[in-house]
Parts: structure tokens; C-alpha cells; sequence
């Protein structure tokens, strides 16, 4: 960091006085907002650095440049800042600040406002120069501080340009004190104060008159000229003679202010002005000399536009407008130097660990085999903290083919593309980088740098669902890493894991996640850690284990439990996909009320998250825990409402899981136009790999059975009975057994039925699913109660290995699904709707409805709609259905 960049310029001699303007910046210690817009030259940061100076406010100062584009450069400096007032403050959004690849700005801006609350006293937080900001997420935070922060944390914007924030709101609301180019103008007063108070000119009133004449009472036009008075013999007569505008003034006076320069403090203003800041070290260095120094000094002391940035005078800038000036002139008259000085000061920075400052200057030397080197030292330190950012900005700088010849940098654009959701460029960007990588000599001397480079690939086409390229991929990045690489090695089991899971091979699956997991361990890393437990403990759930996958997940919360301060703050955002677990898992064991809670404040948690994965995960498994909840609408209305989010998820297997709920329920809700055109859409999936082929073959199943195509469905559950069987995939083996147990009710097949169920029974009691029999309604309580009675009057060896506890349990969950249907049912229906139901039982006719109950045919319609939206059903048929199974009839 530049620590200059958070000093508070210091008072300069002959500054003029401005007591009205300090009266009106006054009166934003009672307003959220101040702000001093006005373009260049009219003394806007000296104006509010005097201000701030003369009561000595508590004050966080920010001067902003264009480096500071970037969410997670500004929000360091911002809060950095105030930590200069108060240490105790902005450690934790610090903390999470290095986790800004996955965890929401907002979240860490809403915890920086947080730690902001025991203040008690007025604080102001400057932000200079805040016109260099474009990027519109930095004003959306700005905007956001605003409104939010307590009333006693004032932001002061100096700025040449209006920011882009509402300000008309901030202006109805009174809570903004704006100081514009007018009101900075000096007056006749101020000119005469600053020439023959100050300057001891003794100007005449006429003198003063022209000179506000013809500046406008332009602050830097003023100070300009006065710089050239030096040698004048007659002042009223050179006043007379400046003419034009102000751009034609300043051009003209910058001319006279070199000329009256001696010929080494000519070129030493020139040559520096490459520099946002400079040091009598640094311009040593560069120019070769051993008095600059001195030399600043001079300058500062003469009111050459030279601020300081510390109280050491150590560094220092020049303003803004004389900067930009000197540049012009460096081009004109020293263009052949300009090289040698950005190569002078690629090599200073470099030697004074200014690492991104080196890399700048080197680069705009041209020298870009030494900017590929210098940024190969910081890369990984950029990755590290989530400097995304800087890493694809400094890509843009390089000629593509330079990026290409560097590996190391190469490999983490690629992941920084893939971080960001830049998919698409990221495969062309790594299928260049992967042709020229083929050559052995590359090959040889880079085998480490190869195996981040395949773990690269592997997560892209995992998350693409390219399983054949994944596969490779993956094989090759486990075989080039050392296991000493704890991070990448961790990414490489993940990358090899989610590779296995599209092959839905879940032993190799949850094996490779384990090893990632203790790759994770040995380095303590929060993040990896939490990915691969859930990843681990996710499909050993598919696996059918379903306490081992609760066990792991509470272990690890109870680890952190006593986590404290950043590492509490991060991990309990991490930990939104273990309690999304969890909730799943406790919604199908039938505590369906504990089961909601987790799982969503694993859905509210993962919202604070930038990944996309871990909102998708958190979102849908809130869906599948309402689905298996017996909550369809809910279900529905969970994805249709972040339906983007989950189906263009970056992650191929989360948008495949989403595609299969969604007709899983538009299918149990009787939308037959939704289930028809979706199920048409997936019978030709995009990459039809195994874990497509077998999730969507259970929602085409359902889908089928819905709408009474019961040997389409049987036809499909049989291949996928006999796939899943030995896969020791339990949890969707069961989901298909328990379908083939319906057909086999639907098309009179009851022993079958009974035969089926007992097989189930016994595969699923360990574990304790509840949910997977009481989802599918009185027919299965039917079924179920057959095999208790047949428990009861003989025994085999199948018979004897089921539980009549957890026998009871299910027929005990049966009866209590239907008491709390029934009684929501009836307390939903009115009393009329429910006289219409009974008719309808009758098969009445509408007609003959109103004819009995006395009341028009459009009132019949409208209590036929809603018992079919109560009942969530679709015709009267299946309402008089729902009803008798609800007990209602």
C-alpha cells in the first residue's frame, strides 16, 4: 500500500483564509454528504484539507487514483483509513476482504458499517480526487455507505466530476452541503488578500479588477501568474497584456514559468512529472543526481504546485493540473528520455518492493520480458487476495503472445477467468495455452506449473460438463502436482471429484474429495476446507449415508464454533452449504421443521457470497428440501424466482440437478404445457453424460407417471434400476424403487408392490428416510400396511429384516401427514367450497351445483378455481381424489 495516499495534506504558506466556505462546510457535520465539485484548479483539496486543519476533525483521508478502479484496491484504502483513527477498527472487513473472490462485497461493506458503530464522535471520510473513479460498483458502495452509516460518519467528496449517485435523493432529503466552482472563485477581496497580503504585491484595485477579469477568479490561473511576476518591472502593464481564455492563459503562462526556471530545475520539473508521487530518492535514482531533495524543497517552498504527502516531507505530488502540463512539455522537449526514465523507475520501485508501481513503469518502458518477470514474483499473492482485478488488467497490458510465453502467469489468467465467470474466454484462452505446452522441453522443466495448468483445465470443463476432457484433465493435474502444493493439490482432488461425479462413479467421487479435504487440513485453509467437506459429505448422502454425511457436517460447525473475530466472520458464510446439508438431510428424515430452518439459513447465508456455486447449492437444496417437505408450490416458486441464477449456474451439475426438480414438479403440480415442452427440451441434453442420463431419467419417470404413462415409465425405472443397483448410489436407487413400487400399484401389480417395498424397507431403515414414502401419498400407506400385517402373521428372512419401529414410524408419519393436510385443508376451504366439493363427488354438474347450493353458475366457476388452487390440483376429478385421500370426503 501507499501510505501517502492516506495523509492529509498539509497547510501551505500564503493560503487565503475563507471563512464563508469554512461556515458552510460547517454545516455538514450535520448532513451525510459533502461534496466539492468543481474542475481543475480552483482550490477544492486545500480548501478542505484548511478546514479540516484549522478544528482538527477526526479524519480519514483517501486520495483516490485510477489504480484505485478495482472494489477490493478501494475498499483496502478505504478502511485502512480509518484505521489510522481507530486500530481497532476494519480488522474484520480486512479479513474478509481476502476472501472477496467468495464472499459478496456488500456483505463486507455492511461489516466495515458494523464496526463503524461504537464511534461516538464526528468522523469525516475524504475521498480526493474521487473524479478518477469509473467504475460504477465503487459509486453503488459509496452510495450504499451513505445511506447506511451511522449519522455521525460524514463523507466529504472532492471532485472535478458530479459522482454517479443519486444526488437529487440525497438532495430532497437534506442531507448534502455542495460547494460548486462559483463559490470557490475568488472574489476581489481573496485576489487582493493573496497578492498584497500574502505575496506583499501591492496590486492596485485596478490591477486586481483585470486580474479577476480575466482569471474568473480561477484559483490556479492566479497562483500561475503570480509565479511569473519574478522579474516583471512593470506588473500593471504585463497585466494588461495576458489575454484569452483560461486554457490559452494557462499554456501561455506555463511557458513563462519555465522560462524563469534555471535550466537543472527546468528539466527536474519535466522528468518527474512521469510520477503520481516522488521521492528525493526516487528522482535521484532516475535522473542521476544526489540533490533532489533540495531541489523539492525549493519547489514547495516557492509555491511551485508541489503538495506534500507527509509530515516528514518525504513524498510528494504535483497538482493534478500542473502534472498533466509538465507531461505535455516532457513530450515536447525531452520525448527521447521519456524511456530511459520509466526503465530508471521500473528498477527504483523494483528495489523498493513497490511491486505494482515497478511493473507500470517497466512496462511503459517497453521491457516486457522484465514486466513478465516482475509480475511473475506476485501472482500468486495476487490470486491469494483476490486481486482479480489487477491480475486481468495487467493481461490487457501485455501483447497476448508475451502472456502465452509465461506459464505461471498464463495458468492464473485462465483461473482468474474461470473465478470471475468468464467461461467461454477463459476455453479459448486454455486451448491456446494447452497447444503450446505440448513441447517436451516446456514439459520438462515446468511439471509443476503443468499440474496447475491441467487442474485448471479439469475445472473448467467440469463446470462446462465436458466429462471426457474432465477426465483427462483431472488425471493429468493429480499426476504433475507435488503433494507439497497443499492449495492446488486440494483444487486438483476437486477438480478429480466433480470429473468422477459427472461419470457418477461416487466412490472415486467421495474418495477424491477426502484427499482433497486433507490437503485442505494440512494447510488450515478455512475455504478449501469447508468445499471439500461438503462435497464429501453431499455425495456420501447420495451414497445413502446419511447420518456419517450429518456427523461431518456438525463436526465441522462445532470446530469453529469457538472461532472468533475474521475466521468466525468468514466461516460463517462459508458454512451456508454444511447447514443446506444438513436441512436436506433432516427434512427427509421427517423433521421437516428443524430440516426448513437449516436449510434456509444455508439459503440466506450463501446470498453474502460471491460464488455462484455456493448460491446455487444453497438455493437448491432449500428447493429440494420444500419438495421433500411435500411443499411443492414453495418448491417451484424457490427456483422460478432465481431461475437465472440456478440454470445458467457456472456449475453443470447444479443447473442438471435444478432442470430435474423443475419437472419433477411441474409434473406433480399437473402442469402438463411446462412438464411437456421441459421434458421434450431434456429428452436431448446438451452433453448427455452419465449424471444427465440418470437425473433426468428419474424426472422423466415421474414425469410419465404423473400423467399415467405407466409403461414408459416402467421402462425407464427398469434401466435405471438396474444402472443404480450396484452403484451404491442408495439415495436415487430408492427414489426409483419407490416409483416402481407406484407403477407396480398403478397397473394392479400389488404383489409385486409388496414385494418391492419390503426390499426397500430394508435398504432405507438404517439411515431413517422418512420423506421418500410419505411424499407419495395414501397408496404407499396402503402397501405399507400390508407388509405390517403380513409382519405380523408369518416370518421369512425378508420380513424379519425390517424394523417394526421403523415400520410404525412411517405409518405413524402417514396418518399425522394426512391429519395436518386435512386440517389445513378444511381450515382453507370455506364452508361453500366445501358443499361444492361434496356435489362435485356426486358428479354433479355445474348446473346442477347451482340448481342445489341455490347460486349462480359463475359463482360455481369461481369456488371451482379456488378448490383447485387450495387443493393444488387441476381438474375436478383429481380435486374429489385429493379430497378423499385428504379425508376431507
Amino acid at each position: 500500500m501507499l501510505l501517502t495516499k492516506l495523509h492529509i495534506p498539509q497547510p501551505k504558506e500564503n493560503v487565503v483564509h475563507r471563512s464563508a466556505l469554512f461556515e458552510k462546510l460547517d454545516e455538514g457535520l450535520t448532513r451525510r454528504l459533502i461534496l466539492v465539485s468543481a474542475t481543475a484548479g480552483y482550490g477544492k483539496t486545500t480548501l478542505v484539507s484548511n478546514w479540516i486543519n484549522k478544528h482538527n476533525f477526526q479524519t480519514a483521508w483517501y486520495s483516490l487514483d485510477e489504480r484505485d478502479n478495482d472494489q477490493v484496491v478501494f475498499l483496502k484504502y478505504l478502511f485502512n483509513s480509518i484505521r489510522n483513527l481507530n486500530n481497532s477498527i476494519g480488522d474484520n472487513s480486512l479479513e474478509l476482504l481476502k476472501s472477496s473472490d467468495t464472499i459478496k462485497i456488500s456483505y463486507i461493506v455492511e461489516s466495515f458499517i458494523n464496526e463503524l458503530l461504537p464511534i461516538e464522535e464526528d468522523i469525516l471520510i475524504v475521498l480526493d480526487d474521487f473524479h478518477l473513479i469509473n467504475n460504477q460498483q465503487i459509486s453503488d458502495i459509496l452510495l450504499f455507505l451513505l445511506e447506511n452509516s451511522p449519522k455521525n460518519i460524514h463523507f466529504v467528496i472532492i471532485t472535478r466530476q458530479d459522482p454517479q449517485i443519486p444526488l437529487s435523493r440525497i438532495r430532497s432529503q437534506n442531507e448534502i452541503v455542495e460547494i460548486r466552482s462559483a463559490e470557490l472563485s475568488f472574489t476581489k477581496n481573496d485576489i487582493g488578500e493573496l497578492f498584497n497580503r500574502k505575496l506583499k504585491l501591492s496590486l492596485s484595485d485596478k490591477d486586481i479588477d483585470l486580474l479577476k477579469r480575466k482569471t474568473e477568479g480561477w484559483i490556479a490561473g492566479l497562483q500561475l501568474v503570480s509565479l511569473t511576476f519574478k522579474g516583471q518591472d512593470n506588473i500593471s502593464e504585463y497585466i494588461e497584456q495576458l489575454a484569452g481564455n483560461n486554457k490559452y492563459i494557462m499554456d501561455y503562462l506555463m511557458e513563462e514559468i519555465l522560462i524563469i526556471q534555471n535550466d537543472e530545475m527546468r528539466e527536474f520539473l519535466l522528468c518527474t512529472s512521469i510520477f503520481d508521487r516522488l521521492s528525493g530518492s526516487l528522482c535521484d535514482a532516475v535522473l542521476g543526481k544526489d540533490n533532489s531533495q533540495q531541489l523539492l524543497e525549493i519547489l514547495e517552498k516557492g509555491n511551485m504546485f508541489l503538495i506534500p504527502l507527509d509530515n516528514e516531507r518525504k513524498w510528494y505530488r504535483y497538482h493534478h493540473l500542473f502534472a498533466d502540463l509538465l507531461m505535455q512539455r516532457l513530450n515536447q522537449y525531452y520525448k527521447k528520455r521519456i524511456q530511459s526514465l520509466h526503465q530508471n523507475a521500473g528498477t527504483w520501485f523494483e528495489q523498493n518492493d513497490f511491486a505494482l508501481l515497478a511493473i507500470e513503469h517497466t512496462l511503459k518502458a517497453g521491457n516486457i520480458k522484465k514486466g513478465l518477470e516482475l509480475i511473475d514474483e506476485i501472482i500468486d499473492h495476487l490470486i491469494a487476495t483476490s486481486q482479480y482485478g489487477i491480475v486481468l488488467k495487467f493481461a490487457d497490458l501485455f501483447p497476448e503472445k508475451e502472456v502465452f510465453s509465461n506459464l505461471k502467469f498464463g495458468v492464473m489468467h485462465a483461473w482468474t477467468l474461470i473465478i470471475v465467470g468468464r467461461l467461454n474466454e477463459a476455453e479459448e484462452f486454455l486451448d491456446k495455452l494447452n497447444v503450446l505446452v505440448h513441447d517436451e522441453n516446456v514439459k520438462n522443466k515446468n511439471k509443476v506449473l503443468l499440474g496447475r495448468l491441467y487442474t485448471t483445465n479439469t475445472l473448467l470443463k467440469d463446470y462446462m460438463g465436458d466429462v471426457e476432457s474432465a477426465t483427462y484433465f483431472a488425471n493429468l493435474s493429480v499426476n504433475h502436482l507435488n503433494d507439497n502444493d497443499n492449495v492446488w493439490s486440494s483444487w486438483a482432488y476437486y477438480g478429480k471429484g466433480l470429473s468422477e461425479l459427472l461419470q457418477f462413479d461416487l466412490e472415486k467421487c467421495t474418495s477424491s474429495f477426502f484427499t482433497g479435504l486433507d490437503h485442505a487440513k494440512n494447510i488450515d485453509n478455512t475455504y478449501l476446507e469447508i468445499v471439500q467437506t461438503f462435497h464429501f459429505a453431499y455425495f456420501s448422502k447420495h451414497r445413502g449415508k446419511y447420518q456419517e454425511s450429518v456427523k461431518i457436517c456438525l463436526e465441522l460447525l462445532e470446530k469453529y464454533k469457538e472461532k472468533k473475530y475474521t475466521e468466525g466472520f468468514k466461516f460463517n458464510l462459508y458454512s451456508s452449504i454444511l447447514y443446506s446439508t444438513i436441512g436436506f438431510i433432516y427434512t427427509e428424515q421427517g423433521n421437516i421443521t428443524s430440516g426448513i430452518e437449516n436449510a434456509f439459513k444455508g439459503y440466506e447465508l450463501s446470498q453474502n457470497l460471491v460464488s455462484m456455486s455456493f448460491k446455487g447449492v444453497g438455493l437448491l437444496l432449500l428447493a429440494e428440501s420444500y419438495y421433500k417437505a411435500g411443499k411443492l408450490k414453495t418448491a417451484l416458486e424457490t427456483i422460478e424466482k432465481q431461475k437465472t441464477r440456478l440454470l445458467n449456474n457456472s456449475r453443470h451439475h447444479l443447473a442438471v440437478l435444478s432442470f430435474a426438480l423443475k419437472l419433477k414438479l411441474f409434473s406433480q403440480l399437473g402442469m402438463k404445457n411446462e412438464a411437456d415442452s421441459l421434458y421434450k427440451q431434456l429428452s436431448n441434453p446438451t452433453n448427455n453424460n452419465p449424471i444427465e442420463q440418470i437425473l433426468y431419467g428419474i424426472a422423466s419417470a415421474r414425469y410419465f407417471i404423473s400423467f399415467n404413462k405407466y409403461q414408459k415409465a416402467d421402462t425407464i425405472l427398469d434401466e435405471l434400476s438396474l444402472k443404480l443397483k450396484n452403484s451404491k448410489i442408495v439415495e436415487l436407487f430408492a427414489e426409483v424403487e419407490i416409483m416402481k413400487v407406484l407403477v407396480f400399484i398403478k397397473t394392479g401389480k400389488n404383489e409385486d408392490a409388496i414385494n418391492s417395498i419390503r426390499e426397500l424397507l430394508i435398504l432405507t431403515q438404517r439411515e431413517g428416510l422418512v420423506r421418500l414414502y410419505l411424499n407419495e401419498g395414501i397408496e404407499i400407506e396402503k402397501i405399507l400396511k400390508e407388509v405390517k400385517k403380513e409382519k405380523a402373521i408369518k416370518s421369512d428372512e425378508t420380513l424379519d429384516a425390517i424394523s417394526t419401529d421403523y415400520l410404525n414410524l412411517l405409518l405413524k408419519g402417514c396418518e399425522n401427514e394426512k391429519n395436518t393436510e386435512k386440517s389445513s385443508s378444511e381450515n382453507v376451504l370455506s364452508a361453500r367450497e366445501r358443499d361444492t366439493l361434496k356435489l362435485l363427488a356426486k358428479e354433479y354438474s355445474n348446473q346442477q351445483i347451482a340448481d342445489d347450493l341455490f347460486i349462480s353458475l359463475n359463482t360455481v366457476k369461481t369456488h371451482l378455481k379456488n378448490i383447485n388452487l387450495k387443493l393444488e390440483v387441476d381438474s375436478r376429478i383429481k380435486a374429489v381424489e385429493k379430497a378423499k385421500k385428504l379425508g376431507i370426503l
